[in-house]
């Protein structure tokens, strides 16, 4: 008997080492960017010594690169990562964008054009102090630097450097102040500022031509390595092929050619015109052809508890983390799923605790595995210069049909249509490993494995509460961190089952297995069918109603294939029958998506020519507000004019938000108040994907919808920020204090 608790004893810590090995088989990327191997060196600089109420002062991010290393400009060109920075400051205190040095042009290994820094670059920023706060003391800046350092190999890093600056009744200069001030003489000027050249921009019908001619007695260098040249200032500025400079006399014509965006008269190129002086003095204007770009929001400076609430330590959001994922359970996205889950433990009631407590580690490792896949997916979209956020799989139409197939086979499979089993005595073996369990009531492991895989799938479009927060910090982080954040969230939401099996005694307080069971399993069959409308819901708001028609095809396709499968390739039938089975079912799955989806429906077409929806904001009944739809010209002048406004969040995917919008946002004490009190109600729309409301969301520290912002009358600066499960008191009150007294 002894013995006998001892090898269960053993059993339990080899599977908890086993868990917990792989759980922190990421955490070396966390050092990987350590100061002994580096390359990039960081330090936070000011202009002042001591700084005082009201007044202002510029920082500086120093980066000093290892010999024939070089990190990024805001546009890194054909490749790389700009340099990002995250600032946290006390409350009122407020920093300006980064101001960027003139770049340098690289090219690098496969001949790819690159803009960055080589030996030393510092970004500037100015930071604004209000004027009441003491005179006395002392405010702490903190920079969480992210950059990519590159030489024959890229290496993404990242810093946290602090500065502390004193408060006193008069300014004072510091050391390194006059760095700064050489580093400011290298930031681009605005064109009418310099008398040395002029400049004349010719567009034509996909080249845009800038002549740059010498002022009277000024001396160009006019050298093929120091001519002047023109540097795109945005990764998404319409400019497709490489510049090239032609000398003649004393001024130079810089060829910039266009993409088809750039030769529209509407569109807007912005850049940096670099040259040099004879005398090797480096200088650089700033270029702005088309109509002027009016403020954004995304130029603002919001105050906002994300930007302004001081030191918040990662233990912080590694806790938020853990409850979002612990809550993610009781979403309606991942209910049915997570039903199934507790359907399996009441299965399982009086196996064997050795089995039932590596199936409850299955379920959990294909939690976190689906987690850290999602998350380098992510790090690789990020560091390829694509915005994403939370559920940004349901952005893509074919992911959503290819989910509509896989619920929907799983749901005949609770209705008893069919049982998946590996044919062929080849993989005899592996199938006897994977169903050994099912013979005996139970599930295989590879089963619990796929079942936490599916339920990770479907939460990934809710956004639970606490969770906005942890995945918004998580984003701007670096790689390490990324991984660290979603393998934190996957650890919350196993963490129920994690106990049900580490303690299979503690299954007694489930009910007992009996006939009831088989009930059960079909009435969640048509959990799965509500899921599946779900989904066909999304699919007909991004790309129409016929796309659900022509998918509703392809799945009579998909359940007739289950059908013969669960017909036919039966454990007592042939190897023969069970093999052509599956090639008939297959040929039916696939050539059912051939022909209804590619052919009739043509789905690469019909997204490529998907408008950003705004479905709900035209049907309102009389006595329902009005949604504008969103667009940031809209939103900025509504800010400029400082009215109220009420911005959601919203994506046709997220059920979150639509459980928002149907019960709290559409109560009458709600309604009332907004059409009584003048807020602008608009709807940000993220079912499909969409870069401006992206980079907002980003703006206000999150990753995914919901969101809910207020921006109070008079106040377009300082918004409120509601939580993602809101209630009609949160609304109510905060609706009360975004309105001007009456």
């Amino acid at each position: 008997m002894s013995n006998l608790k001892e090898r269960r004893s053993a059993a339990l810590h080899r599977d908890l080492l086993l868990f917990i090995a792989f759980t922190v088989l990421f955490l070396p990327l966390l050092y990987s960017t350590a100061d002994e191997s580096r390359h990039t060196h960081t330090s936070l600089v000011a202009d002042v010594a001591r700084a005082t109420p009201g007044t202002s002062m510029t920082v500086g991010v120093l980066l000093r690169m290892d010999p024939g290393w070089h990190t990024y400009w805001v546009n890194p060109g054909e490749s790389g990562l700009a340099t990002t920075v995250r600032w946290t400051v006390p409350p009122g205190v407020v920093v300006s964008d980064l101001l960027w040095p003139l770049p340098e042009k690289t090219i690098e290994a496969g001949e790819v054009l690159t803009y960055g820094y080589s030996n030393e670059t510092m970004l500037l920023a100015k930071v604004q102090f209000p004027t009441a706060m003491p005179a006395q003391g002392a405010v702490k800046l903190q920079a969480e630097i992210s950059w990519l350092e590159c030489q024959r190999t890229c290496v993404p890093g990242s810093a946290t450097v602090t500065l502390t600056i004193p408060i006193g009744e008069q300014s004072t200069p510091s050391p390194d102040a006059p760095d700064i001030a050489r580093y400011r003489a290298a930031l681009p000027r605005p064109l009418n500022t310099q008398d040395d050249i002029a400049v004349s921009i010719t567009p034509a019908s996909d080249t845009m031509s800038i002549v740059v001619t010498p002022s009277s007695g000024v001396l160009l260098a006019l050298n093929r390595a120091d001519a002047p040249d023109f540097f795109p200032s945005s990764e998404n500025s319409p400019i497709a092929g490489r510049t090239s400079t032609l000398v003649t006399g004393n001024k130079a014509v810089i060829r910039v050619p266009l993409a088809a965006a750039g030769r529209d008269q509407t569109a807007e190129i912005r850049g940096v015109l670099v040259y040099t002086t004879a005398d090797g003095i480096r200088k650089g204007v700033e270029i702005v052809h088309g109509p002027t770009r009016a403020t954004s929001p995304l130029d603002r400076q919001f105050v906002t508890p994300q930007s302004t609430g001081g030191d918040v330590p990662l233990i912080m959001y590694i806790g938020l983390a853990i409850i979002g994922g612990l809550l993610l359970n009781i979403m309606p996205c991942v209910l049915p799923v997570i039903a199934l889950k507790i359907f399996g433990l009441v299965k399982m009631a009086g196996d064997e605790p050795k089995k039932v407590r590596r199936l409850g580690w299955m379920f959990s490792l294909g939690i976190l595995a689906s987690f850290l896949v999602l998350a380098l997916i992510v790090i690789l979209l990020k560091v390829a210069g694509q915005q994403v956020g939370w559920g940004f799989q349901f952005q893509e139409p074919i992911f959503v049909i290819v989910m509509s197939a896989l619920v929907f086979a799983f749901g005949l499979s609770l209705f008893g249509v069919f049982e998946i089993r590996l044919p062929g005595a080849a993989v005899a073996g592996v199938s006897a490993v994977i169903t050994q369990q099912e013979h005996k009531g139970g599930k295989g492991y590879a089963s619990s494995f796929a079942e936490g895989v599916f339920a990770t799938i479907l939460a990934t479009p809710c956004t639970a509460p606490f969770l906005g927060s942890a995945l918004g910090f998580a984003f701007a982080q670096p790689m390490g961190i990324i991984l660290l954040i979603f393998a934190t969230v996957a650890f919350g939401m196993a963490l129920p089952y994690l106990l049900l099996t580490a303690r299979p005694t503690w299954q007694r307080f489930l009910p007992r297995p009996g006939a009831w069971m088989e009930t059960a399993k079909q009435f969640m069959g048509f959990l799965m069918m509500a899921t599946l409308l779900w989904l066909l819901y999304i699919l007909g708001k991004q790309l129409g109603m016929e796309s659900v028609i022509w998918t509703g095809a392809f799945l009579l396709m998909i359940g007739l294939a289950c059908w013969l499968i669960g017909r036919f390739a039966t454990l007592t039938a042939s190897r023969a029958a069970v093999w052509t089975t599956w090639v008939v079912a297959s040929i039916l799955a696939i050539g059912g998506y051939v022909a209804f989806i590619e052919g009739a429906l043509d789905v690469r077409a019909a997204i490529a020519g998907t408008p950003v929806l705004s479905s709900s904001t035209g049907n309102t009944r009389s006595n329902e507000v009005a949604w504008e739809p969103f667009s940031l010209p809209a939103l900025e002048s509504y800010l400029q004019k400082e009215r109220p406004v009420f911005l959601d969040f919203t994506a046709e995917w997220c059920l979150t938000c639509k459980v928002n919008e149907r019960t709290i946002i559409a109560d009458k004490r709600v309604q009332d108040k907004l059409r009584s009190s003048g807020i602008v109600t608009m709807k940000a729309d993220w079912t499909n994907r969409n870069p401006d409301i992206t980079r907002l969301l980003a703006k206000f520290g999150r990753s995914g919808v919901p969101l809910y912002v207020l921006f109070p009358h008079g106040r377009p600066n300082e918004p409120i920020i509601l939580p993602e499960v809101l209630a009609p008191t949160i609304l109510l009150e905060a609706l009360e204090r975004a309105t001007p007294a009456q």
